[in-house]
């Protein structure tokens, strides 16, 4: 029995399908993240060759045909060629292909001959994929936490930031994002600074933390909320009038249901010749459909 595998890597966590070329049984496996742009080059290959080598050891990696590879991070081909090397070298395995993880994620929403159509993810960060009617792949987004990635989930904790030292200063009414913060991490208008900018807080961690305030209906969380879907709206500023489908892609709308029904009745009033869609299939099962035209 030969097999192929898929990998999808997020920002925070990878998932890996071992794919059978037959009637074999199908695993799934979830793995740390193979970021290159918060690991490095180096620490990437590391991650991508474990899970490589991790997944394939009950058929054993001399019976693996093809690895495709969505990995967050890799916008230029000179790191994903130097993945696809470390891989090769390790293993033996000869087909291998990196991409990046958007194109994984593209490829299971949409079949490689559908135009105008694209996909908008929301997750620790943002960004927009739009294939037009030329079969042209357009970026909107996508240029990170300290310059974009509008209404993303690092973007939603850090205005849930700014509500709670506007809190702090009397200048916002109380939120339950305060109580949060001192219930879970320790951090209050004493120690928040030393926190955030001495301490190492993980900003994005306070995302989950919005929602569930949002939804016992803390005025604060339902604004940020609100403010979310406003901002990735404006990524379909450059479709202008093309009717299209856009599928919504990424943990902030497969986790959470709030958003999306923001984003929703704002493209409806705004933009209503985009179509917004669910994906029938998970990210990582566009690197399988990728590694079986590959194999």
């Amino acid at each position: 029995m030969k097999y192929i595998i898929g990998i999808d890597s997020g920002a925070t966590s990878s998932e890996a399908v071992l794919y059978p070329l037959g009637n074999g049984r199908k695993i799934i496996k979830k793995y740390p993240s193979v970021n290159i742009s918060v690991l490095g080059i180096d620490e990437a290959s590391k991650r991508l060759m474990n899970i490589v080598n991790d997944i394939s050891k009950k058929p054993g990696i001399g019976n693996i045909t093809t690895v495709a590879a969505g990995i967050s991070g890799v916008r230029y081909e000179k790191d994903r060629k130097k993945l696809e090397r470390a891989v090769k070298k390790t293993t033996g395995i000869k087909k291998v292909t990196v991409l990046p993880d958007t194109e994984a994620a593209f490829a299971s929403a949409f079949e490689s001959n559908e135009k105008n159509c694209g996909i908008l993810i929301a997750g620790t960060g943002s960004i927009l994929y739009y294939r037009d009617k030329h079969g042209k792949l357009l970026k909107t987004g996508g240029w990170g936490r300290h310059i974009g990635d509008e209404g993303s989930g690092y973007w939603i904790a850090r205005e849930a930031l700014y509500k709670v030292t506007k809190y702090y200063d009397g200048r916002h009414k109380k939120t339950m994002l305060a109580d949060i913060l001192k219930k879970e991490f320790g951090i209050d208008s004493v120690n928040i600074v030393k926190h955030v900018y001495h301490k190492g807080f993980e900003i994005s961690q306070l995302t989950k933390h919005v929602f569930r305030c949002a939804e016992r209906g803390d005025r604060a969380s339902i604004e940020i909320i609100k403010y979310a879907a406003e901002n990735l709206l404006t990524h379909f500023v450059p479709l202008k009038n093309r009717v299209c489908r856009i599928a919504l892609m990424g943990s902030l709308f497969t986790e959470e249901m709030l958003l999306a029904k923001y984003l929703r009745k704002l493209a409806r009033e705004k933009f209503y010749n985009i179509e917004l869609i669910k994906p029938k299939l998970k990210p990582v099962w566009g690197a399988v459909k990728i590694a079986l035209l590959n194999s």
